[in-house]
């Protein structure tokens, strides 16, 4: 199967610039073409990094807000008859760098799903921050109440196929990031095939942390603050699927 990266990339502090370089072989190994949507508060040398790679680009103003557009926006330049992967761009080169057998076997799985949900495994979930472990469970738990699928939903990597795509082009209306229940939730109601996999090597890490051993935020109140947010704008998209 080939399939397309379509993925949104912000990086204010140049924290992935050498890795971009680093992984340029395996990204091509993978992807017969990739596509970024980088924000403008991107750093220079991350940019270039980007052109050197060889991907198509389009840039945006950098707006948390609206990161569910940029993700859509993404997506649907990558947009080309093929399946097309979304992922955010600093997660996918972790996982390129740490699990590249694990993100190859994962991306092969399950070839008739429409749009395949790509999560972390019971193992690498419970090694995430507890700001993390503690929030995103409400959604995971609320989503199988609505669905009967307990998926990891918020960590925003996605396989569509050519009519996923479609639809989220067509149909998407949540401009946050709580597009990660709004999308599958969506190809729901249109009848098109979900499938789940897991992933052992997956694990969050901010932009400001990339390439940390560890994550720190978790001594910060607002990075509470900030998660028990994005719980909440997940909750108020999977209110307008009930019932």
């Amino acid at each position: 199967m080939d399939i397309v990266l379509g993925a949104t990339l912000h990086d204010p502090v140049g924290r992935t610039a050498e890795a971009i370089g680093r992984m340029a072989p395996r990204l091509h190994q993978v992807f017969p073409a990739i596509c970024l949507n980088v924000s403008d508060a991107t750093r220079p040398e991350v940019v270039e990094a980007v052109a050197a790679l060889g991907a198509r680009t389009m840039f945006h103003a950098a707006s948390e807000s609206n990161i569910g557009r940029f993700r859509r926006d993404a997506v649907t330049m990558a947009a080309d008859g093929r399946h097309v992967l979304y992922a955010d761009f600093d997660h996918l080169l972790r996982w390129m760098e740490f699990g590249f057998e694990d993100l190859q076997r994962v991306l092969a799985a399950e070839h008739e799903a429409d749009l395949l949900v790509i999560g972390r495994s019971d193992r690498s979930f419970a090694a995430e921050p507890r700001r993390l472990r503690e929030s995103e469970e409400l959604v995971n738990h609320t989503h199988a109440l609505l669905t009967g699928d307990h998926w990891d939903l918020m960590f925003a990597i996605r396989r569509l196929s050519p009519a996923a795509v479609e639809l989220i082009a067509r149909e998407s209306q949540v401009d946050s990031l709580a597009n990660d229940v709004e999308w599958p939730l969506l190809a729901r109601a249109a009848s098109l095939r979900l499938g789940y996999a897991q992933s052992d090597a997956l694990f969050y890490r901010t932009i400001e942390g990339f390439g940390a051993d560890a994550d720190e935020g978790d001594r910060d109140p607002l990075q509470w603050v900030r998660r028990i947010e994005f719980a909440a704008q997940h909750a108020s998209v999977m209110r307008r699927f009930l019932g």
